[in-house]
């Protein structure tokens, strides 16, 4: 009866015992979720109704470290201008990313409602940026990410 018992508790235990695998924590830095190129339309930006789809302006985001970026717009329409804003700083925050130059925030990426090129309406990760140093030095730009 004794070697039934033992048996049964061996065996219950080695079943009990297998490996599982423990949850480890996210490791990839803020710098790797925003990294990109984003691209606007439209519906996302109002202003470039004019504009065909081929000469939309776009931003593309490049990782410095972890915690910092470099920010390059390019407008396409009517000629092709390129405007680099770096050692952008990246703070997680509750709603997504916030973009800081400085001690000022210059912007945020987040996930939210987006606008496809064609209307349609789904999640995406959105990119808004707004920063105006002078009053007719200013730029703006919303653009889900490719």
């Amino acid at each position: 009866m004794k070697q039934r018992l033992l048996f049964c508790s061996l065996v219950g235990i080695l079943t009990a015992c297998q490996h599982e695998s423990d949850i480890q924590p996210n490791s990839t830095s803020i710098a790797s979720e925003v990294v990109g190129t984003y691209r606007t339309n439209f519906y996302l930006d109002p202003s470039c109704v004019a504009i065909s789809a081929g000469q939309m302006p776009y931003a593309e985001v490049k990782a410095q470290s972890d915690s910092t970026v470099t920010l390059v717009y390019t407008r396409l329409s009517p000629t092709k201008t390129s405007r680099s804003i770096e050692n952008v700083s990246l703070t997680r925050e509750s709603g997504g990313v916030q973009l800081r130059v400085g001690n000022s925030s210059i912007g945020s990426m987040q996930t939210d409602r987006i606008f496809t090129d064609n209307g349609m309406e789904k999640q995406g990760k959105l990119l808004r940026i707004n920063v105006q140093n002078e009053p007719e030095n200013f730029l703006y730009f919303a653009g889900i990410k490719q």
